[in-house]
């Protein structure tokens, strides 16, 4: 059987939880919301409504012409999204003018993620065109993301990003406004406090939108209706269940890559990580079979070819897997 919910239903049939809130950063939060800075219910917000989606691109993109988003071209969630790799579910909408905005709340660290932000938004771009459609029909692609940790360590006086095709030796050149990528280090943004209003209170939702005292401090209307919507979601019981199971998933998770780490250190980087991977693989290996019973050869011969971030994967998709090819999925 194929799930494929529409943002209406994902309260319910949600699968994954993907952030952490921190006890020491909110001792006395609030039990009436769920953690906006979870990528699923992130999607199931701003995809059902599209005045606050709205809201927050303009207040990411300003200065640049407020946009208005007419559409959302993926408001299903599909079981290859929910057991994927990468485990990132983003929102690809359309505006007005029939522009593409590709938003994504971004809370792990991927080795390779600038590479796969870039393909994702080139992949958007192309996928407009259709066989036969001139390129003057091609409208430019926006691609949005928000990270729960810093990209550029070494630049701390800035969080907002802003890249588009440009000359190296004359930067004011551009090659036509086709791609773009904005990028926010939410973190960073916080701590520099040198943004618009609206922006600041977005950051401010997204980062620490359980924090009761956090958010009387908002003063931006679209800001404090997003709240309103999270405590309604919040009465779905299943969902905050999930939210749970999710949440212990990505701890299991990092716990196993903590252990390669730690590995490498005590023992060597490259002896100590080949342990660590090892024990990954173990690992899998028993939960694989106390779940499903002994691993056809095809699954052992996966595993022990694969490195710690393919692992790492599969054990996310181990908690949902209702066939041991569900595993290997994405």
């Amino acid at each position: 059987m194929v799930l494929n919910p529409t943002v209406a239903d994902m309260q319910s049939n949600m699968q994954r939880f993907s952030h952490r809130v921190s006890a020491a950063d909110n001792p006395k939060a609030p039990t009436r919301r769920l953690s906006l800075c979870n990528d699923l219910v992130f999607k199931a917000l701003f995809a059902a409504h599209l005045s606050l989606l709205t809201d927050l691109i303009n207040a990411v993109l300003h200065p640049a012409p407020p946009i208005t988003v007419k559409r959302v071209l993926n408001p299903h969630i599909l079981p290859a999204e929910l057991e994927g790799k990468n485990i990132v579910l983003d929102i690809l909408a359309e505006d007005t003018e029939g522009q593409r905005l590709g938003i994504e709340m971004q809370l792990q660290r991927f080795l390779h993620w600038p590479q796969r932000n870039i393909y994702g938004v080139a992949r958007s771009l192309a996928g407009q065109l259709q066989a036969g459609q001139d390129y003057r029909q091609l409208q430019p692609t926006i691609g949005i993301s928000l990270l729960a940790h810093d990209l550029f360590n070494e630049y701390p006086d800035q969080a907002c990003w802003r890249f588009t095709l440009r000359d190296r030796l004359r930067p004011q050149v551009q090659l036509g406004p086709a791609l773009q990528v904005h990028i926010i280090e939410l973190r960073k943004a916080e701590k520099l406090r040198e943004l618009a209003a609206p922006l600041r209170d977005w950051i401010a939702c997204l980062l620490h939108n359980l924090n009761e005292a956090a958010m009387n401090s908002i003063t931006h209307p679209p800001v404090k209706e997003a709240l309103k919507h999270l405590e309604t979601m919040y009465s779905d019981e299943e969902l905050r269940l999930i939210a749970e199971r999710r949440e212990q998933a990505l701890v299991d998770a990092e716990d196993i890559v903590d252990y390669a780490r730690h590995a490498g250190r005590e023992e060597g980087r490259e002896e100590g990580l080949q342990k660590g991977i090892q024990q990954q693989r173990q690992t899998l290996s028993l939960m694989l079979e106390r779940k499903f019973g002994p691993l056809p050869r095809s699954c052992q011969a996966k595993i022990g070819q694969a490195d710690s971030e393919q692992l790492q994967a599969w054990s996310l998709n181990f908690v949902d897997a209702q066939r041991i090819e569900d595993v290997f999925a994405g």
